[in-house]
């Protein structure tokens, strides 16, 4: 099954296979992985952003580390490269923050374990803030264009200021408005993403 998946062309849609087929391999059902990272924001922007690399939270078991050697991925410290497909897998932490939450994704027939949706967009909203990264004030307002109908606003805020982003949710907020009526060229946003908060 793993074969059929790796070899789909780049994209959400085989992102998404990749998150699932890896959480799949999880046998206990509390222990199943988190998806964070880029490739969530590929999965729910379905492909406005893209990425290379698979980042989840948990901790590989034995059984995951067999079923994903098998499948062709070698271990190189918290990282797991499948050479051939170039993918790449990593699980950066063992847990998500204390005030973060996860949720499952139904994208299809595929259930996935993510992230939840603020959370994944205060992320955004904190590396461009802080990291000045352009590419993360991008994802950000990818992000809020295709799932700001599914988010906590409430909870989005809270965290926000627990965080301490709010000059970025409100350049965010600012450039929602203006464009509330039409979709800016990405141009647009690559210019608006360069003026950091």
């Amino acid at each position: 099954m793993i074969e059929a998946i790796l070899s789909l062309p780049d994209g959400p849609d085989k992102t998404a296979r990749i998150a699932a087929w890896i959480q799949s391999c999880f046998r206990d059902p509390t222990r199943v992985p988190i998806l964070v990272g880029g490739a969530a924001v590929e999965i729910v922007t379905g492909g406005a952003y893209t990425t290379g690399d698979l980042d989840f939270v948990g901790r590989v078991d034995r059984a995951a580390c067999s079923e994903m050697k098998r499948a062709g991925f070698r271990r190189r410290g918290r990282h797991w490269i499948h050479e051939d497909a170039q993918v790449f897998v990593e699980f950066p932490g063992e847990s998500l923050g204390p005030s973060e939450r996860s949720e499952f994704f139904t994208i299809g027939e595929l259930r996935i374990r993510m992230v939840s949706l603020e959370d994944l967009l205060v992320d955004r909203l904190g590396a461009w803030q802080h990291w000045k990264s352009s590419v993360d004030g991008a994802n950000a307002w990818a992000l809020w264009r295709a799932a700001q109908a599914r988010m906590d606003i409430s909870r989005l805020q809270n965290r926000i200021r627990e965080e301490g982003w709010q000059e970025a949710l409100e350049r965010l907020m600012s450039f929602a408005e203006q464009w509330c009526d039409d979709e800016p060229t990405a141009d647009e946003v690559e210019a608006w993403a360069l003026q950091w908060p």
